[in-house]
């Protein structure tokens, strides 16, 4: 009996041993919270938003002589705090016409009353293809201050965004004398130490170049257009061309006369210089 008895003792023991082990893995094998981080909060930012007059996409009205603009997909706003932070993207609502509400997530709440600043695209107008469509999806800048108004739960409403433009749109119309159109390859447009350069891709010659540009006041604007072999210029000084607006320019353009002729001998050919730009090389 008693032989029994510790045999029945040692089994409970084991028992007991084996129910204690297993629970002891499985306890293991859960998964453990990450120690001293807090979980990551989503909100959601709305805002009623309203393109400028010049915005994506872009269209002229030639009745009117506007620029009409609407909100599209793909098009991306950035948000971004008072120290210049950027806390998350917006996406419009497509709309055909310039209002649409602007939605997305941000990872950090801004507080009631903090002023937000709103950004579309960037400002980068240097090379341009003098199309409104490069404009739209090139150099179409364009910002918004909102101040939040609520942030209730993970919801986050603002004032509305009214957009401004960080450029003018021209319209150049080439002509030569008598009012006659005038198509050229190339198209720079100076305004004091800033070129903006205007090639129609793939090349080919045309008269009207649409250019987006930085506004400015009462600053001296030179243009030159090369026609392939020959070159041309316009000079206007005490010229204003303001943010947000359109214009339409015709510009009668005079040909570069010849100022110096440069001649290094039969080899290689003699060089043909029309002010300081190498025209021709003869043969």
């Amino acid at each position: 009996m008693k032989k029994n008895n510790l045999f029945v003792m040692l089994a409970a023991a084991l028992a007991v041993g084996s129910v204690f082990s297993c629970n002891q893995i499985k306890e293991e094998q859960l998964p453990q919270e990450p120690q001293g981080q807090e979980k990551t909060s989503v909100y959601t930012l709305t805002v009623e938003a309203l393109k400028g007059a010049s915005t994506k996409a872009l269209t002229e009205d030639e009745v009117n002589h506007i620029i009409k603009s609407s909100w599209a997909e793909g098009d991306n706003v950035d948000v971004y705090n008072a120290g210049g932070e950027k806390l998350g993207t917006l996406t419009p609502a497509v709309s055909s016409t310039s209002s649409t509400t602007l939605s997305g997530n941000l990872d950090t709440a801004p507080a009631v009353e903090d002023v937000l600043t709103l950004k579309y695209r960037s400002g980068n107008y240097a090379s341009q293809d003098g199309t409104l469509d490069y404009i739209a999806t090139h150099c179409d800048y364009a910002t918004a201050e909102v101040t939040v108004t609520e942030v209730v739960d993970k919801s986050i409403t603002t004032t509305p965004a009214q957009f401004v433009n960080q450029q003018a749109i021209v319209k150049f119309t080439l002509r030569q004398s008598g009012d006659e159109s005038l198509s050229v390859m190339e198209l720079k447009v100076n305004v004091g130490t800033t070129t903006y350069t205007v090639a129609p891709v793939p090349p080919t010659k045309t008269s009207t170049f649409y250019v987006a540009v930085e506004g400015f006041s009462e600053q001296t604007v030179t243009l030159s257009a090369n026609a392939g072999g020959a070159y041309y210029d316009r000079k206007a000084d005490n010229v204003t061309f303001e943010n947000g607006k359109f214009y339409r320019v015709t510009a009668t353009m005079t040909p570069r006369v010849l100022k110096s002729i440069s001649i290094s001998g039969l080899n290689p050919a003699p060089s043909y210089y029309y002010g300081g730009a190498l025209q021709i090389e003869a043969r």
